[in-house]
């Protein structure tokens, strides 16, 4: 959405939005009608309600601010709120009076790094009571903008923070178990908010090189769409049966989105059974004919986007332009009604029209936002979301006791950081702990003397604070340099050049080394990949972590992680490149394998040699796998898993059990990933992923304990995406990883065979 209308949204927002408002099938207008009679299907009241609107009226409730219709006793209905992680400032959400702060989770990069679906899943549960008690409360709508499911695909990109990570199967899961939380309740006859999975599809540029999102045409092969970008989409329609879409700015293949009718029609509804409606990104309408010149009058684009499936707009288009489309018979009247159904299907499903008395989520108010539960939830988020890179000689964690009457130093620009850690789409928070505050929480019992410089910004060349930095680290015993980006460097509407440590940052650095009694710590805060080499490769820098966004407890959590209070669990859900990775690849090329001109992406395809891989994250304790499974080889004929009628879903052999045991002196998180790498060679010279994901589990263990986990192998792990998009059974051997450990391996014998 455009980030200059979010950045209007200030700390106290003004609007007294009319969200609250329920139509009255009791006494109102509407009573005695069908729209009213919870016995009919939801298609069947909402059809109903539509045909008793005019024309007019019709087109005022095709934008996202829809206005009331008094005498059908419709209140004005805004469409637009957002909650990627907690309700957070939109049109549609206001902040005061009862209702003056919202839970601030993690980032979704930093829920990517928990790799715990199920934490996801309470984290969700939470939110959407939040988001029903501001609705309630007249203070926000009923549909949620959110998630962001695009693959982060590229380091560059301002809003992969949105996003859970690189990989396919993980953003999948992640948004299968996200969609479960938010719209899934105690209550299964209702919606319990609608949630909208965006940006579809293929949208991940922001503004690079003279190309913005407005005009951007993501040339993407069949391949790619199937592989890598459009598996969130489907899990998200498919199988979380999300209430709708939205489509991106971006145009596909030379078509734009919103008027994509193979995407949103072909794709979207009669392949993944879209029971919802699509919503545009907000002036991606306008932008079909005025940025991608695809249309050349207001009536031809009412037109493709209302053929193609553009159900609702979030802007102003519809209600300018539909009636000339209308007069000029570029569409009928029963288009409008057809994306009209659709909407307000989903408000049937929330249960709108229905009495309050019988619906539990319009009994959630005050007393549900900012629960002592919620907070609680926060900070195990942050806390598991940490990731420990670097560990010279265990100098981590700190001993508190042996720290009596000891100087500890936080240097550098996000020590003191509060609203940083929220990363955007965020809200009024209760509060916010930075990391100085955590560090003075958890010593405040100690006598240990907490000490903060910046030193320097996160990216001005200034550096005139270096003195009082470089002081107060030669009078330290331990030194901390707290660094990163910022919504200034990576943001909705703003893409990076460079992936590079800030210069800057790097030179205080290299100065405090010179100084330090001890060997330095670095702790990072961005919500993408950056160049940590010097610091990984540093003797005089002993510890490394990168902490995302991690929210309103952030700082706290970072403590705790520092002191010991929790060990680190946390697994990076991006690949960190070196700095001329930048230099090697365009944006612009959608391209996910390796080729003259681009290195590949992702850990799935990359060629060259990473900072830190996806995966990688360290423990203050150490896990064992042993594994226990029929024989070292398995063979399987494809002719006879294609007579027995397999789907993708179908598990090939056993489950792959593993024990995992914590053969370290502390209690800690694993968390165990599952790999297949496929034959390298095909039969069509298909460039196979290196290896691919397709089992994660987050496990605690106390100290000598062990736990079995469970990975099914199925059908989908094994097919291989040829250049047309489809998919094949390729003979060969496919290695199983558990974590780096190969425990086994599937020959398939036979004939290459397409699966579909």
């Amino acid at each position: 959405m455009y980030v200059r209308l979010i950045l209007l949204f200030t700390y106290i927002i003004t609007i007294n939005t009319q969200t609250g408002s329920f139509p009255d099938c009791k006494s109102g207008p509407l009573s005695t009608f069908p729209i009213c009679d919870q016995s009919l299907p939801s298609r069947v009241r909402a059809a109903d309600v539509v045909s008793r609107m005019t024309t007019a009226e019709k087109i005022t409730q095709l934008v996202t601010t829809a206005a009331a219709i008094p005498r059908l006793g419709l209140p004005k209905f805004e469409w637009w709120s957002e909650a990627l992680h907690g309700v957070a400032y939109s049109p549609g959400v206001a902040f005061g009076g009862d209702l003056p702060a919202a839970s601030s989770f993690p980032m979704p990069i930093n829920l990517g790094a928990t790799f715990n679906l199920s934490l996801v899943h309470r984290i969700a549960s939470i939110i959407s009571n939040e988001a029903r008690a501001f609705n309630n409360e007249g203070r926000a709508g009923l549909v949620f903008f959110t998630p962001n499911i695009n693959i982060f695909r590229d380091p560059r990109w301002g809003r992969g923070q949105e996003t859970p990570g690189e990989d396919p199967f993980l953003t999948s899961q992640y948004v299968y178990t996200l969609i479960n939380g938010l719209q899934r309740g105690d209550d299964e006859r209702y919606l319990k908010i609608a949630a909208d999975c965006k940006h579809y599809a293929a949208y991940d540029l922001e503004d690079w090189n003279g190309t913005d999102r407005y005009h951007f045409d993501a040339r993407v092969s069949d391949q790619d769409l199937i592989e890598t970008y459009m598996p969130p989409f489907e899990t998200c329609i498919r199988d979380a049966k999300v209430a709708s879409i939205m489509c991106s700015y971006n145009a596909v293949n030379g078509v734009p989105s919103c008027a994509n009718k193979f995407i949103l029609e072909t794709i979207a509804r009669e392949s993944y059974h879209l029971d919802g409606f699509v919503v545009s990104d907000c002036g991606a309408v306008s932008t079909i004919m005025n940025a991608h010149h695809y249309t050349s009058t207001v009536e031809d684009t009412v037109a493709v986007a209302l053929h193609a499936g553009t159900d609702l707009n979030c802007g102003d288009f519809y209600s300018k332009n539909t009636q000339t489309a209308l007069d000029k018979k570029t569409i009928v009247e029963a288009d409008i009604d057809q994306a009209l159904q659709r909407t307000f299907n989903v408000l049937v499903r929330l249960g709108y029209f229905d009495p309050p008395e019988q619906q539990p989520y319009r009994k959630l108010s005050k007393t549900d936002v900012d629960t002592e539960e919620a907070r609680q939830l926060s900070l195990e988020a942050a806390q598991q979301s940490i990731v420990l890179l670097k560990n010279t000689n265990k100098a981590l964690p700190f001993d508190i006791n042996g720290l009596q009457n000891k100087k500890i130093a936080l240097i550098g620009p996000t020590a003191n950081a509060t609203g940083l850690m929220q990363g955007n789409y965020f809200g009024n928070a209760p509060f916010l702990i930075s990391p100085l505050l955590g560090f003075e929480l958890i010593t405040q019992s100690h006598s240990i003397n907490i000490s903060y410089a910046m030193g320097c910004k996160i990216t001005d060349n200034d550096e005139s604070g270096f003195a009082a930095a470089i002081e107060l680290a030669k009078s330290s015993d331990i030194v901390i340099f707290l660094g990163g980006i910022d919504q200034s460097v990576e943001s909705e509407g703003h893409d990076r050049t460079s992936i590079a440590l800030p210069d800057v940052q790097l030179r205080l650095i290299e100065q405090l080394e010179k100084v330090v009694r001890t060997p330095l710590h670095v702790v990072i805060m961005s919500g993408s990949s950056l160049d940590l080499s010097y610091v990984s490769d540093s003797n005089e820098c002993a510890s490394l972590i990168w902490m995302g966004y991690a929210g309103q407890s952030g700082g706290l959590a970072l403590a705790n992680v520092m002191f010991g209070v929790y060990n680190p669990g946390g697994r990076l859900p991006i690949t960190i490149y070196p700095e001329s990775y930048v230099n090697a690849v365009s944006m612009f090329d959608m391209q996910m394998r390796p080729s003259s001109t681009n290195p590949g992406r992702t850990y799935k395809f990359y060629t060259g040699k990473a900072i830190f891989e996806f995966g990688d994250g360290l423990s203050y304790t150490t896990f064992d796998y042993s594994w226990s499974n029929d024989s070292l080889v398995s063979k399987f004929s494809i002719q006879s898993l294609m007579k027995n009628n397999y789907n993708e879903k179908n598990v090939v052999g056993h489950p792959y059990r593993v024990n995992i045991t914590n053969t370290g002196m502390v209690a800690g998180d694993d968390v165990v990933l599952a790999y297949v790498i496929p034959p390298q060679k095909t039969f069509n010279d298909q460039t196979p992923p290196l290896k691919k994901l397709f089992g994660f589990e987050r496990v605690h263990l106390n100290v000598h304990e062990s736990t079995e986990v469970f990975f099914p192998f199925n059908m989908q792990s094994l097919l291989t995406v040829a250049h047309d998009g489809s998919k094949w059974l390729e003979p060969g051997f496919y290695k199983i990883l558990i974590g780096k450990q190969h425990i086994h391996t599937i020959h398939l014998q036979g004939k290459p065979t397409r699966w579909s």
